[in-house]
């Protein structure tokens, strides 16, 4: 048979810490503690009989749980929150406190009991996997940027190059419109690197990248580094003698850096580019765009650089 002895023996052996406030008193004062709790944060009886039991969070009362167990109080509702309490020897844990009322026969608020559960491990944990997880994040944010993006010039890289080129060409086969390659080379790269040393060559590659990004008119426009000192120019929107303008323009911006390069037959750092206009066609694939803008190029270099060439069949 269930009697009084029983649960106050099974409230005494609980491995939870166990406290009881007195509604009615004014700050409601802890009346009872069983010894687990004494256990879990080092107060004995003395400690903590006739204080509320706030103490527990010691000057860290900025917590936003606070506000919320004080509203449940005052409204004697039930309440679980996790609070940073703090045991006698000033040792940080986590509390998993709940707070339910109590009423006598005529629906009067008499008590508050709470239940004190350490789940330090457990907030612990979390706290370890939300950090991992952001990191994760980070890292995740970090290789699509680099996927996009390329590290040295900070325009596009050649992998998204090619995922436009893909993408692009799939779209105009339905709308036929025409798109454009623009294939540009540094003219005697090698020669610039081995006069004046791969840092300056590097910061040559920048500003060349730069000048190429502004140059751009159009949001249907963009330029990627392909790799080396080659640049890729993608556009859709345009004829052939727009295109072949365009690229003459792009060679002048480039001259208009005034890069010395002694060991150029220009003195100064040029381009040379290749352009191919196209209509995309389903019988194609993206590449054969790729190799005859290869081909336009190299007809720009053969005819002494510093030039544009479209692509002749």
């Amino acid at each position: 048979m269930f009697t009084i002895e029983i649960l106050m023996q099974a409230v005494m052996e609980s491995r939870d810490g166990i406290i009881i406030a007195d509604a009615c008193a004014p700050d409601r004062p802890v009346i009872f503690t069983n010894p687990a709790f004494e256990q879990l944060t080092g107060y004995g009886p003395k400690d903590i009989l006739g204080r509320n039991c706030r103490f527990l969070q010691g000057a860290d009362q900025a917590q936003r749980n606070i506000n919320v167990v004080a509203n449940s109080l005052e409204k004697g509702e039930h309440s679980v929150v996790t609070l940073r309490n703090y045991r006698k020897d000033g040792s940080l844990f986590w509390n998993e406190l709940s707070i339910s009322p109590v009423f006598d026969q005529s629906s009067v608020l008499t008590h508050f009991i709470g239940i004190q559960k350490d789940v330090t491990a457990r907030v612990v944990l979390e706290q370890r996997l939300r950090k991992e997880r952001s990191l994760l994040e980070r890292d995740k944010e970090n290789l699509e940027q680099l996927v996009v993006h390329d590290t040295l010039t900070g325009i596009y890289s050649r992998k998204y190059f090619e995922d436009q080129l893909r993408t692009r060409w799939a779209q105009l086969i339905d709308t036929q419109e025409s798109l454009v390659v623009m294939f540009i080379d540094v003219d005697y790269f090698k020669r610039f690197n081995d006069t004046y040393g791969h840092i300056a060559g590097d910061n040559a590659l920048r500003k060349i990248a730069l000048i190429l990004d502004d140059s751009l008119r159009r949001v249907s426009e963009f330029v990627a580094r392909f790799g080396g000192e080659e640049f890729i120019v993608l556009a859709t929107e345009m004829t052939e003698e727009q295109a072949t303008a365009h690229a003459d323009a792009l060679c002048q911006n480039v001259r208009n850096l005034d890069i010395p390069h002694a060991s150029s037959p220009h003195q100064f750092l040029t381009i040379s580019c290749g352009v191919v206009h196209i209509k995309p066609s389903s019988l194609d694939q993206p590449e054969l765009l790729l190799k005859q803008a290869d081909s336009a190029l190299y007809q720009a270099k053969e005819k002494g650089r510093n030039q544009v060439a479209r692509y002749e069949p």
